[in-house]
C-alpha cells in the first residue's frame, strides 16, 4: 500500500508498507531504491545525484509504527539531514529565545519553542 508520495522538483519519492508482510519499499522516479522487512520501526537511506549534476543527495526515509496517527504507519523523508515530510509530528527543531535580565535573574534563561521543520524549500517550489 502507497503510505506516502512526494514531489520534489523533478524528482518523486513513494514510500510502501505492507502491514501484513512488513516489507517496505522505497522508490525514488519509479526506481527501486530501498526495499527492507521491518514491523515497527525502518530506516532507508540512499543517495542519488543532486539535480544540479554535481553534487549528491543523501535521503533517509523513516517508516514508524503508530498509535496515535489517523493511519497506523507514518513515514518521515529527510534530504541532506532536512525534513521534508514529517507524517510522525515528532521532527522538529528547538529555536532559543532570550528572556531579558530581571533584578535576581543570573544573566540569560533560554526557553525552547517547537518551531515546525520546513516540508519543503523554495527551491522546490520552482
Amino acid at each position: 500500500m502507497k503510505i506516502a508520495s512526494l514531489t520534489i522538483g523533478n524528482n518523486t519519492i513513494e514510500a510502501y508498507n505492507s502491514m501484513w508482510t512488513g516489507v517496505e519499499t522505497v522508490y525514488f522516479n519509479g526506481i527501486r531504491v530501498s526495499k527492507q522487512f521491518n514491523w515497527f520501526v525502518g530506516i532507508h537511506e540512499f543517495q542519488v545525484l543532486a539535480d544540479d549534476g554535481i553534487n549528491t543527495d543523501y535521503y533517509r526515509v523513516d517508516f514508524r509504527f503508530s498509535f496515535n496517527s489517523m493511519s497506523a504507519v507514518t513515514v518521515d523523508v529527510f534530504r541532506n539531514g532536512e525534513c521534508l515530510l514529517d507524517q510522525s509530528g515528532s521532527n522538529y527543531r528547538h529555536a532559543s529565545n532570550a528572556l531579558p535580565v530581571l533584578p535576581g535573574n543570573r544573566g540569560y534563561h533560554h526557553r525552547k519553542e517547537r518551531v515546525t521543520a520546513p516540508l519543503y524549500r523554495e527551491e522546490d517550489l520552482v
